[in-house]
């Protein structure tokens, strides 16, 4: 029934909470289910990421070895009673004839260009990222089997249970990535060995992540969102229950 002149007021102001609820559930339950779709998708391609992360690493390594091969004496420092102040005097003098020759600007583009790679990297990652956290917050409750919410083919219950559940428990590791990556990795040739050091702290805590989260998903869990969830808010549902459902699904909104 549609609202209109046959309708009495309380029931034509019930249609409409009951059509609003049927929208924000669509779309939260939609959301979730393009969340899974995006943690999937980065799971199935983590492999080939974790290469290219390695080929960075090595390439950080490269740059280091050819900087350290600046022959300098350390004796001095080795001697020095105050040995703090003897390393500084030698890194800046490493530095200075680096600077010198030319090699320190040459080593430092190339940095530059490595860590672009890197920053890309990354950067397709945070949409991962995003999304566990996404799922990390998202209620069970509401894909719990029940008459009002009917799932796309191929997709189920259970399934979606199990990742909510997996990225609730791997939840913490998420704060190791946060920090500002372009402001972290940036091309300061003295800071290879830390970046090198914190790419690698990336690559196997995202290996953990993926690991969990793989467990959780089916292989015959969908990866393609082609339908909508089907809302079904017709079922026998006061005016009162609606609005206490409608008030429920907003703060979910809210949270996430």
């Amino acid at each position: 029934m549609r609202p209109g002149d046959s309708m009495s007021s309380e029931d034509n102001q019930k249609w409409v909470k009951r059509t609003e609820l049927q929208e924000a559930l669509c779309c939260y339950m939609t959301h979730t289910l393009i969340y899974i779709n995006i943690v999937r998708g980065f799971c199935e391609g983590f492999s080939i990421w974790m290469v290219w992360r390695d080929e960075e690493i090595n390439s950080m390594a490269e740059i280091k070895e050819r900087a350290d091969k600046v022959d300098l004496n350390l004796s001095h420092v080795k001697k020095s009673e105050h040995k703090g102040k003897a390393f500084l005097e030698y890194f800046w003098s490493k530095l200075s004839q680096l600077t010198a020759d030319g090699r320190f600007g040459e080593l430092e583009n190339k940095l530059d260009e490595v860590l672009e790679y890197t920053l890309g990297g990354l950067e397709k990652f945070d949409c991962f990222l995003d999304a566990v956290e996404k799922l990390a917050v998202t209620s069970l409750h509401i894909f719990m089997e029940n008459q009002v919410l009917d799932l796309p083919k191929d997709f189920h219950f259970k399934h979606v249970q199990a990742v909510i559940t997996a990225a609730r428990q791997i939840c913490p590791l998420l704060l190791e990535f946060k920090r500002d990556a372009r402001v972290f990795f940036s091309p300061k040739l003295q800071n290879v060995d830390v970046l090198k050091y914190q790419l690698d702290r990336y690559m196997q805590t995202t290996k953990k992540i993926c690991e969990k989260l793989e467990k959780s998903c089916s292989r015959d869990f969908c990866l393609k969102l082609t339908e909508k969830p089907v809302i079904d808010v017709n079922v026998d549902l006061s005016g009162d229950e609606i609005q206490r459902m409608l008030h429920h699904i907003k703060d979910l909104h809210e949270i996430r």
